[in-house]
């Protein structure tokens, strides 16, 4: 039997079973002071090669989105199960100009392309330039990036897509309770491949 449910706050993080890869994403404010803050809401937008783009959907009170539209640049730092603690340091609400990669004992590496850094401790970094900006309420703010630059760790290259993926461990998000900043986190625990019988296609 199938049970319909309300939509409240934060309704994709509550009782919706919907898990999320987590990354770190940073961004630098006018004078050029890094910001560093967690993110689930996080999607490829265009899948096309020859223009590449990344969704970011944020809160318009957080000092993420205030920096991406003031300096139009932003990184997706994807890490490991292992960093957890210092995901959620990342998550605390700082002051404006608190640089949260110092809080979490995180080490900043420089950018290819973009004013904000890569997180050397990540695994995957995804290197976007603001080419839309597009708000569905008040609240909420969705930036399209266009991807300028990718970079991974060196050792994932070269592997099958399973063994990158057991590697690089990636950190998962399947809830959030806000009034204490506790996240619900988890890890792959299994992959498989499986390319269905073609015998019926007509």
């Amino acid at each position: 039997m199938k049970k319909k449910i309300d939509m409240e706050f934060m309704w994709h993080l509550d009782e919706v079973v919907i898990p999320f890869p987590v990354a770190i994403v940073t961004t630098v404010n006018e004078e050029g002071r890094v910001n560093a803050a967690p993110f689930g809401l996080l999607l490829p937008f265009c899948s096309d090669p020859a223009r590449p783009q990344m969704l970011l959907c944020a809160s318009v009170m957080w000092h993420t989105a205030a920096n991406i539209k003031a300096t139009g640049d932003f990184v997706i730092n994807y890490v490991p199960f292992s960093l957890m603690k210092q995901v959620a340091q990342c998550g605390v609400p700082y002051s404006e100009g608190v640089n949260e990669l110092e809080k979490a004992g995180l080490t900043p590496l420089p950018a290819d392309t973009v004013r904000p850094p890569r997180i050397q401790e990540g695994f995957q970094h995804i290197e976007c330039r603001l080419d839309q900006v597009i708000q569905p309420t008040e609240a909420q703010v969705n930036f399209i990036g266009d991807v300028v630059g990718i970079s991974m760790n060196e050792e994932l290259l070269g592997k099958t897509r399973e063994e990158r993926l057991r590697l690089a461990d990636p950190l998962m998000l399947f809830g959030v309770e806000v009034t204490i900043l506790k996240g619900d986190y988890a890890r792959v625990g299994e992959a498989a491949g499986y390319a269905p019988p073609l015998t019926d296609v007509e």
